[in-house]
């Protein structure tokens, strides 16, 4: 499933973004994260099960409002937080973005496991980062791709320098 790189004979890296491994920044990124997924646990395993149960009651049975809400936020919710944490740690060591004169390459967004994607560079209408993030503006989707990258900044001045389009076209 792994899909390397492979630049083509004719075809040169302007810039190459790898995954960010400063030991300061993981800690602080994991960190935070397992701190957000024991708040949620808390929350749900107190609060939200209470609501929801509380909710329910007015429309089932005792018994069965409470073993629906604990399944719900005692269950299910917190493997789906955990879940996403792991995601969005496993992303931080496999994303990559490679910026050639023909086309962006890009691996890990929006998910981990996204082999990968390319995009030429007459495919993109204009890019530019915001609060470490690349937007990448397509003709040929309304929608922007969105990349979390530490040095979204050097990866839009490389593209404005070899397209010679400035960030705002």
């Amino acid at each position: 499933m792994d899909n390397p790189f492979q630049p083509d004979p004719d075809e040169a890296i302007l810039y190459r973004s790898s995954p960010y491994r400063k030991w300061y920044d993981l800690a602080w990124t994991i960190g935070l994260g397992v701190f957000e997924v024991a708040i949620f646990i808390l929350f749900s395993f107190t609060a939200l099960t209470s609501l929801t149960n509380a909710l329910f009651v007015t429309f089932l049975p005792l018994g069965l409002a409470d073993v629906l809400s604990r399944i719900i936020f005692q269950g299910i919710m917190p493997l789906l937080v955990i879940a996403w944490f792991a995601e969005d740690t496993a992303r931080i060591f496999t994303s990559e973005l490679i910026l050639t004169n023909r086309r962006v390459w890009t691996k890990g967004f929006p998910y981990a496991w996204n082999p990968g994607r390319e995009i030429p560079l007459g495919d993109i209408k204009s890019m530019s980062s915001r609060r470490g993030a690349l937007f990448i503006y397509l003709k040929s989707s309304r929608r922007p791709q969105v990349h979390v990258l530490p040095n979204g900044k050097e990866i839009v001045k490389a593209f404005t320098q070899f397209t010679g389009r400035s960030e705002s076209e």
